[in-house]
């Protein structure tokens, strides 16, 4: 289980004896294709870390369809927040594909987050989500352009392994319009695919075509 956890970001480098303190309350579960993790409402103990996989964090409509909002992968982890505030899960998660995580006791390992390194890195986290989405926010008053260019520039990791239409979703605009955006990026040779990531060739370029934008 401690080689699991240290290829966890919230755990990275972290000294063999604590590793292994950590690990006495963690269980490893693997999860198939759609199957679901919790549900929203739930409250469970644990808190999770994705060894491999990909998780969909999503909410369901009226009519039963569901609307994703963020999408989690490998050294990630999630349900952390719910557990910090002590609330139910507000959304709902379920594995996209076959994928290994780990549970984490909450009530066990909040004893070791007010020291380092979990808490700097808590904060860091937390604060990482509050600008993003603050940032995001500001994004809603430019164009469709704009808004995709800004986010390669500055948030170049929401291009990596993650599906388009959880990108158009996060920049509200349809698949098809982020798709025509990042085409009509490609025929300029200012970006390209690379494998299951988006890549920009020409930063200069692109920094241009946004100036041009706003």
């Amino acid at each position: 289980m401690t080689n699991k956890l240290r290829k966890i970001s919230l755990f990275f480098n972290t000294e063999d004896l604590l590793l292994k303190e950590i690990s006495s309350f963690c269980t490893l579960k693997r999860y198939t294709k759609d199957e679901i993790i919790f549900y929203e409402g739930e409250k469970e103990k644990y808190f999770y870390a994705i060894v491999y996989g990909n998780i969909l964090m999503y909410d369901v409509d009226l009519k039963g369809n569901i609307i994703p909002k963020s999408q989690f992968g490998c050294s990630d982890i999630f349900g952390l927040i719910a557990q910090l505030q002590n609330k139910p899960f507000c959304l709902n998660a379920k594995s996209e594909n076959e994928s290994e995580i780990i549970k984490i006791n909450y009530e066990k390992f909040k004893n070791y987050i007010s020291s380092p390194p979990f808490s700097d890195r808590i904060i860091k986290m937390l604060s990482h989500n509050i600008i993003e989405e603050t940032q995001f926010h500001k994004l809603q008053k430019y164009d469709a352009t704009s808004r995709v260019v800004y986010t390669l520039l500055n948030f170049p990791h929401k291009f990596v392994r993650k599906k388009k239409y959880m990108l158009a979703k996060e920049l509200n605009m349809s698949p098809e319009t982020l798709s025509r955006i990042l085409s009509r990026l490609k025929q300029k040779e200012i970006i390209c695919y690379c494998e299951k990531a988006i890549k920009v060739l020409d930063k200069k370029k692109l920094k241009d075509y946004l100036f041009y934008k706003l």
